[in-house]
């Protein structure tokens, strides 16, 4: 299972939030505050952290910052 940790620092470089905001309930656009683009770079760097592909058609089922955990422990191989 992957570190919410490290998905929450990830998200805390593409967003408006510090680290100690990002909880799983937060929204992605909602709370953090991230736009498309934004959107987008957070998913470039979660592929290129956890060694995985997010097709730009999966992009819709990432709302929460627990949708991104589950979304990265679900196409991870450990």
């Amino acid at each position: 299972m992957n570190d919410l940790l490290e998905i929450s620092r990830l998200l805390a470089e593409h967003s408006a939030c510090d680290i100690e905001e990002i909880t799983p309930d937060k929204s992605l656009v909602g709370d953090l505050g991230l736009d498309s683009f934004s959107l987008l770079d957070a998913a470039l760097a979660f592929e290129d952290h956890f060694h995985i592909a997010i097709p730009d058609s999966d992009l819709h089922l990432l709302n929460t910052v627990q949708d991104v955990v589950d979304y990265i422990n679900t196409h991870t191989k450990e």
